[in-house]
Order: C-alpha cells, then structure tokens, then sequence
C-alpha cells in the first residue's frame, strides 16, 4: 500500500462510526458455574441490550435469557452484579421491570426452562443488585433499592440488604414478604456469606460519603432462620474506603482497603463471639487492586488452593494478573501489561478473569495454575471479535506521561499519536488534538483498547486522555486531591496538559479541542470558560449547572458534591462561581452538547438551559437531543449518530 503525504486534517479513516457500533459485542460480568462459565454479551442488533449466556466445559456456547430481555439491575443508575446460581438454576435481573427471573438448567438436555418470576414489585419501583444464594435456607441474598415512598424524592429511597424466600408456594415473593437483614445505612453492597451460612458480610456507607470515600465492612451473625442476630464493624475507627469482602473456605475474611494510600489486601479473622473486629495487612503494594465500585458487586481477588490469593494490580493505567503466596510471602506475575481486569475467580486449579489488551476488546480468559512455565500462557476461553480493519498498522498504542501542573502538583494521561498506514504527515506539521476527559468525575483514562480513540487518530487526530487530580488508579491521596476543588484542580491539569504537550511537539496550538462526558462533560465547560486555548468542545450529558445538579439528582449522588465543592446551600457562591452555566459570556468557543431525554443523573433541564443561554452569544453553540436515551447513550443508532456528529463538527470549526 502506498503511503500518501497529506495534512493531518486530509486523513480520511477505514474505521467509520457504524464500523465501531454496529458489530461490537461486548462480554462482561463473568461468574464460573457447573464446570462452565456464565456471563453477560451485549449486541448491537438488540440495541446493546445484555444477553446471559453459558459457555460449557467444551468449548459450546448457548444464550440463557430470551430475546427481548435485558440482564441489568438499576441499583443506584448505574447497576450492580445482575445474576446468581445455586447448583441447578441462574437467577436475575431483568431491566424492564427491575424484577427477579428464575431459569432452570437440565444437565442431560443442556436445555434451560423458561423464565420464572421471582419477585413481585410495583411498576419497576423496586430494584435489585449483588445476589447471592443462600444455601442453607433456600433463599437470596440481594440489594434491594425501594422508591415506592419516595414520592420522586432521591433522599426518601430506602437501600436495604433483604432475604428472598424461594419456596415454590410463595412465588413470586411481594416486597413486604421479604426478610430485612440490615437497614442501618443509606447504602449496602456486595454481601457474601461465610462457608458455614452463620456469617454474612457486606458494604454499607452513608451520606455524604461515596464508597471510595468512607465504607464499612458489616459482619452480621444470622440464626438458624436467618435473621440478624448480632453485628459488627471491621476496623470501626478506620476512616476508609473498604470494598469487596469475602470470606475464604477457613471462615477468615479479607476485603480491599485503601487506608495505606492504594486499596490493598485485609485480612480479619472473626468469631461469632467476638465484640471487635480488626483487621491486619496481608499485601501492600504501590498499586490500586481494583477501581472505584461505580457499579458494586466487582470481584478483583480470589482464593486459589489454602494458600494463595490471586489480584489484580493497576500501575501507569497498565494492569496485572497476580498470584500471592500467603507462606512464602512471594508475589508472582501471571499476566501483565493488561489494559482492564477484572472477575477474577479461581475454580480448582484454574484461575478465570475478563481482560482487555490495548489491541483487543475485553475476553474471557483461562490459566491452569500447575501448569506455570516460564513459557507458559493464559488461554483465551471467549473472545470479543475486533473489526479486521483495526489492524496493528492502524491501531495506535497508548504512552503514559506525567506532566507537571499548578501548585507544584503532577498529573498524568495517555497519548495517542496519529497512525493510519495510508497517510503521513508533511515534515514539521503538528497535529490537532483531542483532549478527552473521563467521568466521575473520579473515573481513569484506560489503556485497553478503545475504538473510539483509534476513530480519532486514524483521522489525523492525536488523543490526549487525562488522570487529573481526582482520578482513581494512583492512590486515595491523588483521588481525594480533587476534595473540595472540582472544577478548579482538574481544570488547572487539563489547561496543564495542553501546554505540556504543545511545548513537547506533540499538537498544534491552534488546533485543541476538547470533549467528555457527565463529570468530564463538566470538565469541557469549566475549561473552556477557564482558557482559550480550546478551538471547540463537545459535551456529552454534562453537568452545566451545579446548584441544579444538587437539587436534583439520584440517591448514590445526592450528597456527593459535599465533598466535590461543599454542603449546599451553605457554600452557595461556591456553586454559583463554578458553574458553567453562570460564565457563558467566557466561552468563546464552539460547543456541541449531546443529550439524553430520559437522563436521571443529569437532567434534560441542564443541557436545554445552557443551549437556550450559549446560544445567544455562541453561534457555533449546537444542541443534539435523543428522546429515548438515558445517561451514556446506549442504543447504537444514536452512537453512530452521535460520533458523526462530532467529527463533522471537528472539521467544521477547525477547518
């Protein structure tokens, strides 16, 4: 193929916007089961709806949930684990009606029978997460998130850990029939039970913290029927985020926590008479074991044999499979240079995970642990298919940098250099450069592959994805740097990098733009009220208006601007002065704001307010709405559309 010299703004791209939605299944949410392996597949042609499926022991590959049903849970918007099993039957979430399903599986047939609700709720009022089968007594174990009394109010949700009796002659189960096991919290999340069925322990948290702020790890003793008895909270005067607790086949208990800066391996050893519980390390690494539970009931760590606890690690947004000998006190490398991981779980001698590489969309993979060599690879079970055209000509490879920002403070990002094989640019020519800004806004820029990034560079774009100050995978020191300055530090980094990356070469100062999505949404406002350095900026479902957003917004986020900016109203000119939408007149720039109708986390009445005021002033201002999408567009169509969009937006403003 012969190589064309062209400017970087004549590189026309084989990857199109309905190359990169149309086709992408996309695997998540992993749960061995029945010498097989469950998980979720989402597919385009059904408007990226979630599909169950179940891959056997040799190799076939069968879909569970029927047609037309979505395998998501709704817990605090952005859901948490959908399904379960006991030995013969999946249970799960169905989007639509938020409610239970039961299929069981025939082990001769290979066949599943049809589903069979579990739970009788009120038009999708009630929501569940993080199920768990309880043995012992025939029941689940779930998050169940009421709005029935709630009257539209975030603050009257009630977030409960219930028990759901599965006897056959009390199907489906209303919700005043099930068992109230802890209420004491605004929130709970990933319960699991002790071998013996007398323990359980989960997450709880409370406003105004998030539960990478401040968390308890529960221990509640249940009697014979299940009911608590008799709690406890492990290292009560430890003021930290602890995640993920699971109970190993001895009965000792270990969870994830960030108190020595990175959420690293607890251990606690518990007895049912005990009065305190406290916990000591068991590894302590420079590095982050798993990311912010955004979506609860995440499994970064597993037991594997007596002795052994197989993590993951994040360092430089790259992560690692790891093994951990409890004795010997030795770490070894199973898989590295991983750009996701994550479900992790070890059967036996096997160890399974889903991982992303920065050339491959996320799989499911396999590795036998006897048969550890020096030459020795994980085995790929089930693979996400990527596009042919995204081949390793065209695939350009993320570098991580640090750069140096205001208040002798350093951020970091990921830079993605301009790569098609057709094209080259003339000698000396900067290219123009995206600055993409991740939500949370305490989210992470991630190395695996993303399409989107590759659709950006292989059109003569560089890519700059920024960590700012705030961002997860560098500590809870870094993570809280953004406490109490969201729209002030993580401004200050992006403004940083821009120039960071200017004075390195690396783009055209003339041609910046900027875009993200929800909190990073935010982020492109504030920055570019903030610096004209910025030629345009698209803004997916941001937040424009801060007092708006506080006033208005769901229960898992309610409170969580106290720690971003302060309490409201008490620091109101703090909120006013942040708001993008109080500073339109600094904007000089193109805006392209992207919405969704039906946004629960960030209201139509934000995106509407700031195009009808911009609008005024801005005439690059363009608003494009999608009635039936929420927060993060979802149905394909409206990805293609929404990409087009922007490109052709691109290349109108920087010509």
């Amino acid at each position: 193929m012969k190589t064309k010299v062209a400017k970087f703004s004549d590189w026309i791209s084989p990857l199109t916007p309905e190359l990169i939605f149309s086709d992408r299944q996309a695997v998540s949410n992993l749960l061995p089961w029945n010498d097989g392996l469950l998980f979720l597949l989402s597919d385009p042609s059904e408007g990226n709806s979630q599909a169950l499926m179940f891959r056997h022991s040799d190799g076939v590959v069968i879909r569970l949930s029927p047609v037309g049903m979505n395998i998501r849970s709704r817990v605090h918007e952005y859901g948490g684990f959908p399904f379960t099993t006991d030995e013969n039957s999946v249970f799960y979430c169905n989007f639509a009606d938020q409610e239970i399903y039961k299929q069981t599986y025939d082990h001769a047939t290979r066949i599943f029978s049809e589903p069979q609700v579990i739970t009788s709720s009120e038009k999708s009022l009630v929501r569940y997460s993080d199920l768990i089968f309880d043995g012992n007594r025939n029941r689940l174990i779930a998050v169940r998130e009421d709005h029935r009394n709630s009257g539209g109010d975030a603050a009257d949700v009630t977030n409960q850990l219930v028990g759901i009796d599965l006897s056959t002659d009390k199907l489906p189960v209303s919700t005043d029939h099930q068992c109230i096991i802890f209420d004491q919290s605004d929130f709970v999340a990933t319960p699991c039970l002790s071998p013996c069925y007398k323990m359980i322990a989960f997450v709880s948290w409370s406003h105004p913290n998030m539960p990478w702020d401040d968390t308890q790890i529960q221990l509640v003793a249940l009697d014979d029927a299940g009911l608590p008895i008799k709690s406890l909270e492990v290292d009560e005067d430890c003021k930290s985020s602890k995640v993920q607790p699971l109970f190993d086949d001895q009965g000792e208990l270990y969870f994830l926590c960030d108190r020595e800066n990175f959420w690293n391996l607890q251990k606690c050893s518990v007895k049912l008479n005990t009065t305190a519980a406290n916990s000591l390390s068991v590894i302590r690494r420079s590095g982050e074991f798993c990311g912010p539970p955004w979506e609860s009931g995440r499994h970064n760590f597993s037991f594997l044999m007596k002795n052994k606890v197989v993590f993951s690690q994040v360092n430089k947004c790259k992560w690692s499979l790891c093994e951990f000998d409890l004795q010997k006190q030795e770490v070894f490398e199973i898989h590295r240079d991983l750009g996701s991981l994550e479900r992790i779980f070890c059967v036996d001698n096997a160890i399974f995970y889903l991982a992303a590489t920065d050339s491959d969309y996320p799989s499911i993979y396999r590795y036998d642990f006897f048969e550890k060599t020096k030459d020795h690879a994980p085995k790929i079970l089930f693979e996400s298919a990527v596009p042919r055209e995204l081949t390793p000509q065209i695939i350009s490879k993320p570098i991580h940098f640090e750069f140096p920002s205001a208040s002798e403070s350093f951020a970091y990002g990921l830079f993605y250099a301009p790569k098609n094989p057709s094209f080259m640019a003339p000698n000396g020519e900067a290219p123009p450069l995206i600055v993409n800004v991740h939500g949370g806004p305490t989210g992470t820029a991630r190395s695996g592959l993303n399409p989107l990034h590759q659709f950006w560079t292989s059109n003569g774009f560089a890519v700059a994805d920024i960590n700012h100050r705030g961002s997860s995978g560098y500590g809870r020191e870094f993570r809280r740097a953004l406490y109490p300055e969201w729209g002030v530090v993580d401004v200050e980094d992006v403004i940083a990098a821009v120039h960071f990356l200017v004075g390195n070469n690396k783009a055209d100062a003339n041609k910046i733009v900027i875009r993200g999505g929800s909190a990073g949404g935010y982020l492109v406002l504030a920055s570019l009220a903030a610096s004209d350095i910025f030629s345009a900026g698209v803004s997916y479902y941001g937040v424009t208006d801060l007092e708006l957003l506080a006033k208005d917004t769901h229960k898992f986020e309610l409170r969580y601007l106290d720690n971003l900016i302060g309490p409201y109203p008490e620091t109101e000119d703090r909120y006013k002065e942040r708001s993008p939408v109080n500073k339109l007149n600094r904007i000089k720039a193109p805006v392209l704001i992207l919405q969704g109708d039906k946004d629960q986390v960030v209201p139509l009445n934000q995106a509407v307010s700031l195009y009808d005021k911009l609008r005024l002033t801005n005439k690059g201002t363009k608003l494009i709405r999608y009635p039936d999408e929420g927060h993060g567009f979802r149905n394909p169509e409206t990805q293609i559309n929404a990409l087009t969009a922007e490109l052709d937006f691109y290349r109108k403003t920087l010509g």
